[in-house]
């Protein structure tokens, strides 16, 4: 008996759709019914190639005069004829096309993930909504009113999701499978990271007195993103989680950078004060609190500072023009 050989035929989503053992030395793949291996894909020709093995075993792939032709996944231009090997993946039409020996070595078994995410998923929606609905507490100014409970977590619940059903879809279309327990999981914990976050840095500038720190919290939000973004991709697949870490944090740099440069040209122009945007207890605070004489000192110093400067004449163009008048 001769060395097994299987044909594997990988469809447009990255799907198997057909593994089947050959026994002849010679096979036809096209859409045509009369071939070996019938491709459904309108990019294929009715009789688009032929695969032979030779009597040393060797297998070799031959277009018949396909329009869209014969290629090797990786490679620019068609080829007339393809020597096979278990490394090499032909594309026909939108169809991978791979040989495979029956000594090849296979990956080792994943184990069965047994545990549902969906006790911890509905678990961290929960804080999450609990966390939202104290952050609307917190900021309460006038008498509290239900609609506003009701209308906030129903909205973050919404949100969470659509964000979980659109990354579920991209999970079915690239990854086979949709798991949206699992997406729902990473969309939960990264929400409520950021949500814990968000008055966390509200908190320590106000103790420390630290107003920038609030201001550019944000920055804070593009990488728990970031972070999100890529535990989705890894659900999805777990391939090139080096590729993926790599384009996200980029990503995520390049936002940080371009905000931070419209935050300092804004803050240039306007010359707007940082301040904190809430304030908190009295006793929360860290930072020493300055007296009332070194508040009228600094005053002092300041008004000194700006009446020297209206006392100098006016530099470049005004004073130019001012001597010519």
């Amino acid at each position: 008996m001769g060395e097994v050989t299987w044909i594997e035929v990988v469809a447009r989503h990255r799907e198997h759709a057909l593994r089947q053992r050959v026994d002849a030395a010679s096979l036809t793949l096209g859409r045509a019914w009369d071939n070996d291996i019938v491709l459904d894909d309108p990019h294929v020709a009715a009789h688009h190639l032929r695969i032979e093995r030779d009597e040393a075993g060797a297998w070799t792939a031959h277009d018949l005069g396909s329009v869209n032709g014969l290629h090797v996944e990786g490679e620019r231009g068609r080829r007339e004829q393809v020597a096979l090997a278990p490394h090499v993946t032909l594309q026909v039409g939108q169809c991978l096309v791979r040989l495979h020996r029956g000594d090849e070595e296979v990956a080792p078994e994943v184990p069965l993930q047994r545990r549902s995410p969906w006790p911890a998923a509905l678990v961290l929606v929960a804080l999450v909504v609990l966390a939202a609905l104290l952050e609307q507490w917190r900021g309460e100014t006038g008498e509290p009113k239900l609609i506003r409970y009701v209308t906030g977590a129903l909205a973050l619940a919404t949100v969470l999701a659509l964000w979980t059903a659109a990354w579920a879809l991209v999970s079915r279309l690239f990854g086979g499978h949709a798991r949206f327990g699992a997406h729902l999981l990473v969309a939960a914990a990264g929400v409520l990271a950021y949500s814990l976050y968000d008055p966390l840095c509200e908190l320590v500038a106000f103790a420390l007195s630290w107003p920038r720190l609030a201001l550019y919290a944000w920055a804070g939000a593009w990488i728990a993103l970031a972070a999100t973004c890529f535990s989705h991709l890894r659900v999805v697949s777990a391939k090139r989680l080096r590729l993926k870490a790599i384009v996200v944090g980029a990503l995520a740099t390049l936002a940080i950078a371009t905000q931070s440069f419209t935050i300092a040209d804004r803050n240039a122009n306007w010359g707007q004060a940082v301040v904190l945007q809430r304030l908190a207890p009295p006793w929360l605070r860290l930072a020493t609190q300055r007296t009332p004489d070194a508040f009228f000192d600094g005053a002092a110093s300041l008004k000194a500072r700006l009446d020297e400067a209206r006392s100098e004449e006016p530099a470049g163009d005004d004073a130019a023009s001012m001597s010519l008048d």
